[in-house]
């Protein structure tokens, strides 16, 4: 059986290629640990809600980008702690 979680970030839109070569060098290490499947997800147009959303959750200041990561994991990653 597999499972699934992800993470939001805020990220500096001026560095979404550090943040390219970060997440590839980081898929390697999931990858490693259990993780059948991750999409990096650049927000495009992604609003404010108006009683929570992803840019609030992450406090995402007019220069960052907010970033989701849903990743599926295998049962095994899940025993491993990972």
């Amino acid at each position: 059986m597999t499972y699934v979680d992800g993470f939001v970030a805020a990220v500096p839109t001026a560095n979404r290629e550090k943040y390219r070569k970060h997440a590839e060098d980081a898929s390697v290490v999931f990858k490693e640990h259990g993780a059948l499947h991750f999409v990096e997800c650049w927000g495009d147009d992604v609003p404010d809600g108006e009683v929570t959303s992803f840019p609030m959750a992450v406090k995402c200041r007019d220069d960052e980008t907010v970033v989701f990561v849903p990743t599926a994991w295998t049962d095994t990653a899940r025993t491993i702690g990972v």
